[in-house]
């Protein structure tokens, strides 16, 4: 249902005059017809109409029918509560650590995900987006954004903060990127992106169809992998700035608690996929993430670029590192000063020394290039 899920929204669409995707909308009855394909309601129960759950139509008048609705706009809402939907079966799966289960531990439709997400204060304005950044750096705080959720979209070869308490963030379709989510206190979505490193203090997070990224997690709940993924990596929450335990506590979101490193693979790879899953071959097992080696764990520095807004009380990661990622940090930290304290005393010629230290800059240099760093260091001297 995520892979085909705009397909089965096309079925219900109607054509009215307009450009682009303005043109395609859902009626009131025809978004009934979807409750063919998506159940609601306990199990067992005889379910509800679709239309009740949904904000564009919920409390239609039936003597005045509602506006159409843009079909872009519903499939955002079907894709967001069958996520939610996994994220609920990944929660009731786990292994339970506190004795029996309660009556809490109960199958949960999607109406479940979809009622929590209407009640209580929401904010009706839509999420914003931050799309097509290339070779650049950006930052979002609070006051930048319209609403309580964001979507970052084709980004490629960038380096994107959004230091902002968040309700839900989706990644999707970015490449050589490095993007940093302040605090999301419902759930994170990376989808199709490539070579990215994501780093999130998040109560959930599920990732779909992506390859060779790397998730610097601190997270409520086991992080949730579904589809065609590849060569991912989890790695404890690294690094911090001023306002995120504030940010923290406005979501919701437990420090002593970090599920990173156990990710939760679900589903099998889809066998119609030639280009990852070759002809003849049975379904296979979701690919999960393995752990990053605690000699590769480093800590990420967020630029202050605008001094007195961006100071709070975090002065620290405050995710607790597990203790062999500690004693990598203090081996590394270590072999450094060592490293530096040679450099001091080597018996070299004033000429020589300034040769070797010409030497190390420039393969300092090379690495930045090679590894994508030097974006970092734009960042740090504000571009």
């Amino acid at each position: 249902m995520r892979t085909h899920g705009s397909l089965c929204v096309a079925i219900a669409v109607e054509p009215v005059e307009g450009e682009g995707e303005e043109s395609l909308v859902l009626s009131t009855e025809k978004f009934e017809h979807l409750g063919f394909l998506f159940y609601f309601g306990d199990k067992g129960s005889e379910g509800y109409h679709l239309g009740q759950y949904a904000p564009f139509f919920a409390n239609s008048d039936p003597d005045m029918p509602a506006v159409p609705v843009p079909a872009a706009q519903v499939h955002d809402w079907v894709l967001q509560n069958i996520v939610s939907s996994l994220e609920n079966i990944s929660e009731r799966i786990s292994p339970k650590e506190n004795g029996p289960p309660s009556s809490s531990d109960q199958d949960v439709p999607m109406a479940d995900a979809c009622t929590s997400t209407n009640k209580g204060s929401i904010n009706v304005r839509g999420p914003s987006f931050i799309e097509g950044i290339s070779k650049s750096s950006l930052i979002k705080q609070a006051s930048d954004l319209k609403g309580s959720s964001v979507k970052v979209l084709n980004c490629h070869d960038s380096v994107i903060y959004i230091l902002a308490p968040l309700r839900y963030a989706t990644v999707y379709g970015c490449s050589d990127a490095t993007i940093v989510l302040g605090a999301v206190g419902k759930a994170v979505r990376i989808e199709h992106c490539e070579r990215v490193h994501v780093i999130t203090a998040a109560k959930r997070i599920c990732i779909a169809n992506c390859r060779e990224c790397m998730f610097f997690l601190g997270v409520n709940q086991r992080p949730l992998i579904v589809g065609d993924n590849h060569k991912l990596q989890v790695a404890p929450y690294n690094t911090f700035y001023g306002q995120l335990e504030e940010h923290m506590n406005e979501v919701g979101i437990d420090a002593t608690v970090n599920r990173w490193n156990e990710p939760l693979a679900l589903g099998v790879v889809d066998p119609h996929d030639s280009l990852s899953h070759p002809a003849g071959v049975s379904d296979a097992q979701a690919e999960s993430g393995s752990h990053l080696d605690p000699e590769q764990f480093t800590n990420f520095l967020i630029p202050n670029w605008y001094g007195g807004e961006s100071e709070g009380s975090t002065k620290d990661n405050p995710f607790p590192l597990p203790d062999i990622y500690v004693a990598s940090q203090h081996r590394n930290q270590n072999n450094l000063g060592e490293v530096k304290q040679l450099l001091r005393e080597a018996p070299l010629e004033e000429n020589k020394k300034r040769e070797l230290s010409t030497a190390l800059h420039v393969y300092f240099k090379d690495w930045l290039y090679a590894s994508g760093n030097i974006r970092q260091l734009y960042c740090l001297q504000g571009e």
